[in-house]
């Protein structure tokens, strides 16, 4: 974005560049430990759970990851101290959700990359089924 070429990264919206040049400290491993965190199966399915149901409470997040509440506790903790969700309490119960939309555009475009793969294996072996046959 060229009209932002002479900001200072504090008061505009970080760039590659930023992350290639070091200028904001940090950044490249605050990044990293947000790959990470999308690394674990479990997480994911965690929150592409929240993704879908908006808010859920532990239970049902621990139903949909098919793993025990405690491991599933554990998990959700990770996720909110990278601070990827939030914690909403309601009596004894915790409920859950993503904690902005920007988690969300990336859950669905990573989700459109793996399908965009998944599609085009599927072309390219009629393809060659087509061809080969």
């Amino acid at each position: 974005m060229a009209h932002f070429e002479t900001v200072s990264a504090d008061v505009r919206l970080l760039e590659p560049r930023d992350v290639l040049g070091g200028d904001i400290a940090g950044v490249d491993e605050r990044i990293s430990g947000l790959m990470a965190a999308l690394a674990s199966p479990t997480r994911l399915r965690a929150l592409f759970a929240l993704l879908e149901a908006g808010e859920l409470p532990a239970g049902e997040i621990a139903k949909a990851v098919r793993m025990s509440a405690s491991a599933t506790s554990h998990q959700l903790r990770v996720l909110r101290d990278l601070g990827l969700v939030s914690r909403r309490r309601e009596g004894r119960r915790c409920f859950y959700a993503l904690a902005d939309e920007h988690l969300g555009v990336l859950l669905r475009e990573a989700l459109y990359h793996v399908d965009h793969a998944r599609l085009l294996e599927h072309e390219k072996s009629i393809v060659e089924g087509d061809t080969n046959g």
